[in-house]
């Protein structure tokens, strides 16, 4: 008796206050409090207490033994299938490392086909022999099909277990269809009917055909105007649609209208995620991964690290390569070097504004392909407009530095100033005047290249979110300072300070 209440103390119910502080942190324990027991009926208790999801991240914590020991001693294989869409890549190949026979193919064979495709993707060669040799034919079928798809395709987040009927079924026939295979299917809130070759001819909520004639025909009172999605089509195209018709499951529908799979809110929901973190990734200069930070190993964090970092060496030389080529300029006039910074980061971020607004409308779908002149003449305008407004403040902020301890000027720089411009407020509104025209020129020209980089990128078929953050920052610097030099070296050689370079040459005769 006394062991038996040490044991009920185990899955004693947690104060409510403790629980939502969190609710899962004595989990992995308790698992292991089971597991050393090796008692069937108190794991599954423990087991069907949680949800799956809550379950997984349990499971996550434990060693490897102990993964393995949860899957062997439980026998309720479709909980465990759906414990495994929910683990961690580690967790999972440790799983399918060390099961076989009967019962990993019994596992495997209850996960969604999307999920298990997913999964496939990510392990090596070995890993994903052994999970196909124990799928049956069906299922092997249809994982080899969603394999064909590239990653970011619709196709390779798409499942394939829908409900489908013929247009002469009964209303009552389908829900009786649904009563007694309904839980082999991701979901059964949308019926599709679908002809002899799989032509999907239109498609009917589960909530409108409860308040239909059981004895009408589907066909009869099924939508025959539906959206649909192509399987090779980007899966970033699925969340304007959803959005727009407040879709829970999007057809799959081949270009000869064969429906081959469909996508749930919840992949939406995953892909909208997925996007995000790769495009907040891929902006900070960082390669993307799917590694959850915490268990991403540290060599491949300085990995994704170091790639773009070699990028943007070999492109902010370049900038090197146009300061050294100006050089004769800064060592004649140094005050033109105070004020390189202001201009580089000025319409840095005046560009990145611009495509960081693009590349969201086209990530949400606000931009469409024949808006693109549209975006570029409104991002000119708003450009012209953005630049003349900066460069009349800069020349008067320019003014107000040269003329406060805010900007050392030294006596040699004014003398400068009044030998070549023949008074010092003269020079002092010639040098306010470069940087202001620089300003004005590298502002309009980041917002036009700030529109057109994400959808070039988009047109050819790259993430438009490449073009934003330190890229677009990295060439920005580069033209503003062609620009800069190219304006000043202009005006200095044409009052005889400086003699132009063959480069000077070509920019100024550009501007």
């Amino acid at each position: 008796m006394a062991d038996e209440k040490e044991n009920d103390e185990l899955y004693s119910v947690t104060p409510k206050d403790e629980m939502d502080e969190n609710p899962l942190a004595e989990l992995p324990e308790k698992i292991r409090e089971v597991l050393a027991l090796r008692n069937q009926d108190r794991l599954h208790e423990l087991i069907y207490s949680y949800p799956s999801a809550d379950m997984a991240i349990g499971i996550n914590a434990l060693e490897e033994d102990e993964i393995v020991s949860v899957f062997v001693i439980c026998t309720d294989n479709a909980k465990l299938g759906d414990i495994f869409t929910y683990m961690n890549l580690d967790s999972k190949t440790t799983v399918v490392s060390a099961l076989k026979g009967k019962k990993l193919s019994n596992i495997l064979n209850t996960i969604p086909n999307d999920d298990l495709a997913d999964f496939l993707e990510d392990v090596d060669k070995n890993i994903r022999d052994k999970v196909l040799s124990h799928l049956n034919g069906k299922k092997r079928v249809f994982i080899l099909k969603l394999a064909r798809f590239s990653d970011d395709a619709i196709g390779s987040v798409m499942t394939t277990e829908y409900l489908s009927v013929r247009p002469d079924t009964k209303v009552s026939d389908v829900f009786k269809v649904i009563k007694e295979k309904g839980s082999q299917y991701e979901t059964v809130r949308t019926v599709f009917v679908t002809d002899s070759d799989n032509i999907l001819l239109g498609t009917e909520s589960l909530e409108d055909m409860m308040f239909e004639d059981e004895n009408e025909r589907i066909d009869e009172c099924m939508v025959k105007d539906y959206p649909y999605i192509l399987p090779n089509a980007d899966r970033e195209e699925a969340i304007p649609i959803c959005r727009q018709y407040d879709l829970a499951v999007l057809p799959v529908v081949t270009k000869h209208g064969v429906l081959v799979g469909i996508i749930t809110f919840d992949d939406v929901l995953d892909v909208i995620e997925e996007e995000n973190t790769e495009d907040v990734y891929i902006q900070a200069g960082v390669t993307p991964n799917d590694t959850p930070y915490l268990e991403t190993p540290v060599f491949k964090a300085a990995r994704s690290y170091v790639l773009w970092l070699f990028i943007l060496l070999v492109i902010n030389s370049l900038s090197g390569i146009v300061i050294n080529d100006f050089e004769n300029a800064l060592l004649t006039f140094p005050l033109l070097l105070s004020f390189i910074p202001a201009l580089n980061d000025s319409i840095g971020n005046a560009g990145d504004q611009t495509t960081s607004m693009v590349t969201r409308a086209l990530a949400t779908g606000d931009i469409k392909k024949g808006d693109y002149f549209r975006v570029a003449m409104k991002e000119f305008t708003a450009g012209m407009i953005t630049a003349l407004i900066s460069s009349a403040f800069a020349f008067a902020w320019v003014l107000l530095e040269m003329n406060t301890p805010l900007l050392n000027v030294t006596e040699d720089m004014e003398a400068t100033l009044i030998s070549g411009f023949g008074s010092l407020i003269g020079g002092q509104l010639v040098i306010a005047g470069i940087i202001s025209i620089s300003l004005f020129f590298g502002i309009a020209v980041a917002k036009l290249l700030g529109a057109l980089l994400p959808i070039l990128a988009k047109t050819i078929h790259i993430d438009p979110a490449v073009m934003s953050g330190p890229l677009i920052a990295s060439i920005m610097d580069i033209l503003t300072l062609l620009v800069y030099f190219g304006i000043a070296t202009a005006v200095l050689s044409g009052v005889g300070l400086f003699e132009s370079t063959a480069l000077s040459c070509i920019v100024s005769a550009i501007l």
